[in-house]
């Protein structure tokens, strides 16, 4: 057996341990799709129809419907991994007009050069339109050589196909493709570039694969806020380049546990989510906002002041106070409060900001809860609100006052 007749099996040979392979990651859940595994075994029973002939026609056609199978798995597969639109509509549009062209090309024109170009064009078209549909979500090393794998398969399928169609003299009967210097050239190619992109996909599903578990063990899963690690890793990441400075909410829901004892604890978890999705709205995606556990909060304000927190933490317990709980099948008000706490460089450090906002939190409980309590930058004097404006006094004397005036009202 030659060297010609041996190479023909190979890339049927390694396409189909790939298909394997990724089936068997998708069902490990490291993949999140079973496209790819799709894709690659499409790829290679197109391949294996060179070694394993039927008829050159059903050949021909076959082999076409199978590459152009596989380029759109690989398409879906890449939006798929890129969470980017999946464009259904547009690309099997492209297909279903490939598919009715491509049957009179092979059935009534029988034209074997006119079939190898419309397969290599519509085959680069569909897997070209993901990979330029995705390229501006690229976002670190393991998804760019994904991209750049995809970008030269699709390069060296277009280059092929000019080549052959035009500057290279072949047979355009089908019985003559098996031993054409076309079949030779693909199979070299697809062995050599084209089987850097299983590799280059794998890596960059493995890289996705570690950020996934790594946010996950950082992201509480009821209310999808970080967790305590995860508050703590976000903080240092955006405070490592500088002092930490801005502002620290601490709060949590008032009476919860008569919450989960009278109403049950799907309607706490509920609670719970409002309470964080409340937070997020009013405190914006600059803010690293965590839940603790249970029903307490804690968000990270940088590069504010303690009045501008102190102000955003009135906002949300006045919205989350005036919420009708009807709908999740609780008949009474439910509030939260909330302790405030500055960071000051150099004096006052993120983990003590959260202690005097603790501090401040038990304060409000102590006071009558459903109101915010904001801590000095020394957490020397705490100021207790629950109506009107939020105010922060230059001494300790003037907290005791307006605390004496917001009580007697």
């Amino acid at each position: 057996m030659d060297t010609n007749n041996i190479i023909v099996y190979l890339p049927p040979v390694m396409l189909g341990v790939v298909a394997f392979a990724f089936l068997l990651l998708w069902h490990l859940k490291i993949s999140t799709s079973w496209q790819w595994s799709a894709a690659f075994a499409q790829a290679g029973l197109g391949f294996a129809l060179v070694p394993f002939p039927v008829s050159p026609t059903f050949d021909i056609f076959v082999a076409g419907l199978l590459y152009i199978g596989a380029a759109y798995c690989y398409g879906s597969a890449i939006l798929l991994h890129f969470g980017a639109p999946m464009q259904r509509r547009v690309r099997r549009l492209f297909v279903g007009g490939y598919i009715v062209v491509h049957t009179i090309v092979v059935f009534i024109l029988e034209s074997l050069k006119a079939e190898l170009f419309l397969t290599d064009v519509a085959f680069a078209c569909l897997l070209g339109f993901a990979l330029f549909n995705v390229v501006a979500k690229v976002s670190n090393v393991a998804d760019r050589a994904m991209i750049i794998s995809g970008v030269l398969l699709v390069l060296d399928t277009l280059t092929r196909t000019i080549v052959f169609t035009f500057f290279i003299r072949t047979s355009d009967q089908m019985a003559d493709f098996a031993v054409s210097d076309y079949n030779l050239a693909v199979t070299v190619t697809t062995i050599t570039i084209g089987l850097s992109f299983p590799f280059t996909a794998l890596g960059a599903m493995a890289s996705a694969a570690i950020r996934r578990h790594r946010e996950a063990s950082e992201r509480d899963p009821l209310t999808g806020l970080l967790n305590r690690r995860g508050f703590e890793l976000a903080v240092y990441r955006a405070t490592k380049a500088a002092v930490a400075h801005g502002a620290i909410i601490v709060c949590d829901i008032d009476h919860f546990k008569q919450v989960n004892d009278g109403y049950g604890h799907a309607a706490g978890d509920n609670v719970i989510a409002e309470l964080a999705a409340e937070l997020q709205r009013h405190l914006g995606s600059h803010t690293v906002t965590a839940r603790f556990g249970g029903e307490e909060f804690v968000a990270f304000l940088p590069h504010t002041s303690l009045v501008e927190a102190s102000v955003i933490a009135q906002s949300v317990r006045i919205r989350f106070a005036g919420r009708d709980w009807h709908q999740a099948g609780i008949d009474r008000q439910i509030t939260a409060s909330f302790g405030v706490a500055s960071i000051v460089d150099g004096e006052v450090s993120e983990a003590a900001a959260i202690e005097c906002a603790d501090r401040a939190l038990y304060a409000a409980k102590t006071a009558g809860r459903n109101r915010v309590v904001v801590a000095g930058g020394e957490c020397d004097c705490i100021n207790t609100v629950d109506a009107g404006a939020v105010k922060t006094p230059p001494s300790a004397a003037r907290d005791m006052a307006v605390d004496s005036r917001m009580s007697a009202a």
